[in-house]
């Protein structure tokens, strides 16, 4: 028997990819332009197909979930060359390096309406406080159902090179997803909300060298789950690169009060980036 078309209408595929200094490929560093089209194309060209893979009838609404581009007009060529209908940049931060823009912004695309959006840095925490912060959306899934949905960037540990540096940078991480869950807290007399983290996390879930970290039990305990736990090892992998945190699961969606529909995967991005998108339909 078919199903009503509202129900099919209620799913959703959820996409997070780190671009890598998108579209340059380097830090403070900016290719040719006939090259950052290129990969501008090539990217779009990737993110397309996992699309189609995650729903061949093209019948689902889209939210997808960017690290470390440029800035907005990179976040709309790349959308704009997906080429989904209505697909359209919702938030982009503004996190600044000195005198200037960084080049690392976290993006939110998505074909659904939106009741708001914006980015913020994190709150201050002293030597411990996170960098860079996160771009949101509360974005309308039906009339009278709003989730709300994060991009993050957390603190990696690269360049690390003492225990306190390392104390540090689990520290940053833990601040940041600290501060989410608290934002998500349900108001007194108000409902939950649905609430979508998605990103570089920079830590393995699964990884001994990560187990000081505490931000996955945190997710855990405040309801959310971590859509890459039905996968197995060789299946989640974001971050292929080979040396000490190559073959390592990097970038999550996380979800709360929604479900994945059937596993998630990870596909993989070949020489566009470092980091391999997740995608999952949740519904």
């Amino acid at each position: 028997m078919a199903l009503p078309s509202a129900l099919l209408l209620a799913a959703i595929t959820v996409c997070t990819w780190n671009g890598q200094w998108f579209p340059s490929g380097r830090a403070e560093h900016r290719a040719a332009p006939e090259v950052e089209a290129q990969t501008i194309e090539a990217a779009a060209k990737m993110l397309r197909d996992g699309f189609d893979k995650a729903d061949p009838t093209g019948g689902n609404d889209v939210i997808l979930c960017l690290n470390e581009i440029r800035g907005p007009k990179t976040a709309k060529a790349l959308c704009d060359a997906i080429g989904r209908t209505n697909l359209a940049v919702v938030a982009v931060s503004g996190y600044r390096r000195r005198d200037r823009f960084d080049q690392q912004q976290d993006v939110i695309a998505t074909t659904l309406p939106v009741a708001g959006s914006g980015w913020s840095r994190w709150k201050t925490a002293k030597a411990d406080t996170p960098p860079r912060g996160y771009a949101f959306a509360d974005i309308v899934l039906e009339p009278a159902m709003t989730a709300r949905v994060y991009a993050v960037h957390l603190k990696s540990n690269y360049g690390q090179t003492t225990e306190e540096l390392a104390r540090q940078n689990r520290a940053k991480r833990s601040i940041a997803i600290a501060q989410l869950v608290e934002q998500e807290k349900p108001k007194r007399g108000k409902r939950k909300r649905p609430v979508v983290i998605a990103g570089d996390f920079n830590a393995d879930a699964w990884k001994k060298e990560f187990e000081a970290d505490d931000i996955f039990k945190t997710l855990e305990k405040a309801g959310f789950v971590n859509v890459l736990s039905s996968l197995d090892h060789a299946m989640r992998i974001t971050f292929p690169r080979r040396g000490k945190f190559g073959g390592s699961t990097l970038d999550y969606i996380m979800v709360r009060d929604l479900s994945a529909e059937g596993d998630p995967f990870v596909l993989p991005a070949g020489k566009i980036s470092d980091h391999s998108p997740v995608f999952v339909v949740i519904e």
